[in-house]
């Protein structure tokens, strides 16, 4: 599944703002005019990147370098399938509403009701992530085997949903439904929302929102991949160890009172000093 980015003026070198011809690639075939892949070829990659993902929560282990590595793993198949899920709803459910029979329709409400399980069991999985007191009564294993299973259901509804629709929708369909899909998979939530609505107008706005607010929470938390090493802790200064109401260990007067910045600022007023000195 994908985890996963303007307007042009008058060139400078144009007179009059008069623009050159159109080269192939600006155009009907070119890369800025439609995406690289079909829409089946983009979410099968979607899929694939997501087993993959899904897989690694089995594989991760724990080390004393890394103690939170399954977490991380996790942590990064929840922001994968968060992000898909928001992809698919937005961007390719409402073209299979519109354009396939009522066989393809049933499958494409299947498919939001597996979702929402999904949104379920991810969310589960942050409980653990984030600490949070209020656990779900299911281990973490049995959740990483339940999105496996629900991972698995949802490809086969997907993929075969996506093929019937693939053969009735024109080229520029095509191409409009996967530049859609592109575009959502960008702007998705990296976080389950299983408690926000799912109707076309509020409901999609609202998750717009979500996603937004996911994306400032990402780089606030530093979320970083499963198969990153880990960061290096940044050493308690003097106003760390204040706001944890705990007195500087004895072993670390000079870091407390620098503030964790070190000897830095004592070192550049002895060098200054020193050249006054001379």
């Amino acid at each position: 599944m994908t985890t996963a980015a303007g307007s042009g003026g008058a060139r400078p070198e144009d007179p009059a703002g008069a623009r050159p011809e159109r080269t192939e690639k600006e155009t009907g075939s070119g890369e800025r005019a439609q995406p690289a892949a079909s829409l089946l070829g983009l979410v099968r990659a979607a899929h694939d990147h997501i087993d993959d993902l899904v897989a690694r929560t089995f594989s991760a282990v724990a080390t004393s370098e890394d103690p939170r590595r399954l977490l991380r793993a996790a942590d990064t198949a929840v922001a994968a399938i968060s992000a898909h899920m928001y992809a698919v709803q937005t961007a390719v459910y409402p073209v299979a509403r519109r354009h396939l029979p009522p066989a393809g329709q049933a499958c494409a409400t299947d498919l939001r009701m597996v979702a929402r399980e999904t949104e379920s069991v991810t969310r589960g999985i942050s409980q653990y992530i984030q600490g949070d007191m209020h656990q779900p009564n299911e281990s973490m294993r049995m959740l990483c085997e339940r999105l496996a299973e629900l991972g698995e259901r949802h490809v086969a509804l997907e993929e075969s949903m996506l093929a019937d629709l693939d053969e009735v929708l024109s080229d520029p369909e095509r191409r409009r439904a996967a530049s859609a899909f592109e575009r959502s998979a960008r702007r998705a939530p990296t976080r389950s929302h299983p408690h926000l609505p799912r109707t076309t107008g509020i409901g999609g706005l609202m998750l717009r929102v979500a996603g937004s607010w996911d994306h400032v929470m990402d780089a606030m938390d530093a979320r970083v991949a499963a198969e990153t090493p880990p960061r290096t802790p940044v050493p308690v200064g003097l106003w760390g160890w204040y706001l944890l109401g705990r007195p500087a260990p004895a072993s670390q007067p000079e870091q407390a009172m620098s503030g964790g910045r070190g000897n830095g600022q004592r070192e550049v007023a002895q060098q200054i000093q020193q050249k006054g000195a001379q």
